[in-house]
């Protein structure tokens, strides 16, 4: 069975075994929390489901180009682009949704750049929504000013200019987690999210449970890039549908899926494949 959680109950039911797995920590949003829970054995990492999980502001290219937009102080200049429809005196920047842990490290980074004074943030209720303002700006070739990450089916869908931010570093990012923890507290600075590989959590209970599935799991690396890709073949033709990603990654991405999966039952994916249709 698959479920959807925001990150502060995936941290409560990981850890307590109400799900058995979790296909992307992100561990990096909520540090604290999984560095308490990984000491306790409460889960287990078992290495990455892909390679480096980017998390990044950005604005469409074509946008970026025409104002020669490159860094995220630029957005101060050109925050008239992007005007707040409730609030036209201030831009919108649009922000993860409500209760999700990036929702406030970007709020916090936001008011250490000092763009709260040039912007409002927009958290919608969902990733559905954040999809709809980013991808929507795009269709109808309109600039909009948002966060997102990767790998992501926007991501592989349009083309965006990801903003130039001062380089991570622990002590930069100490000061945004005050920030995140305290909403009356504004950073001393802030910086770029650290790319980290985004890996695969277990109940522990999942060693004894099923531990063919863990010895699987561990191996298994889907990649970054064919995420991308599939997610944006996907959204632009069955949307929803992960039965047909989970095919089009099969026809397209023997080299990686061959790499984890036992021999035996690789042969039958393959023959499966051969009579499949997309």
């Amino acid at each position: 069975e698959s479920v959807e959680l925001t990150t502060p109950l995936m941290q409560v039911a990981l850890a307590s075994g109400d799900i058995d797995v979790n296909m992307e920590l992100w561990q990096q949003n909520f540090i604290d929390n999984y560095n308490a829970e990984i000491a306790k054995g409460s889960y287990i990492n078992i290495g990455p489901t892909y390679e480096g999980g980017p998390q990044f502001f950005m604005v469409p290219k074509a946008t970026a180009d025409e104002h020669n937009i490159k860094t995220i102080d630029d957005m101060k200049k050109h925050w008239e682009l992007v005007k707040d429809p409730e609030d036209p005196s201030k831009g919108a920047f649009h922000n993860c949704p409500i209760g999700w842990q990036c929702a406030e490290i970007n709020r916090a980074k936001i008011q250490a750049y000092g763009l709260d004074e040039f912007f409002n943030i927009i958290s919608g209720g969902s990733g559905a929504a954040l999809d709809a303002a980013l991808a929507g700006a795009q269709k109808k070739n309109k600039p909009v000013f948002g966060y997102y990450w990767a790998p992501t089916s926007i991501m592989g869908a349009y083309e965006w200019t990801v903003l130039e931010e001062p380089a991570y570093s622990a002590a930069c990012w100490e000061e945004v987690a005050k920030g995140q923890n305290d909403a009356s507290y504004t950073p001393k600075q802030a910086c770029a999210y650290e790319t980290l590989p985004v890996d695969k959590g277990v109940h522990k209970n999942m060693l004894e449970k099923a531990p063919d599935v863990v010895e699987m799991m561990k191996k298994m690396n889907i990649g970054l890039q064919p995420i991308n890709v599939t997610a944006a073949y996907t959204g632009e033709n069955f949307e929803g549908q992960w039965d047909k990603a989970a095919l089009y990654y099969l026809q397209n991405y023997e080299d990686r899926w061959a790499t984890w999966m036992p021999a035996e039952n690789a042969k039958k994916v393959k023959a499966a494949l051969a009579t499949a249709t997309s």
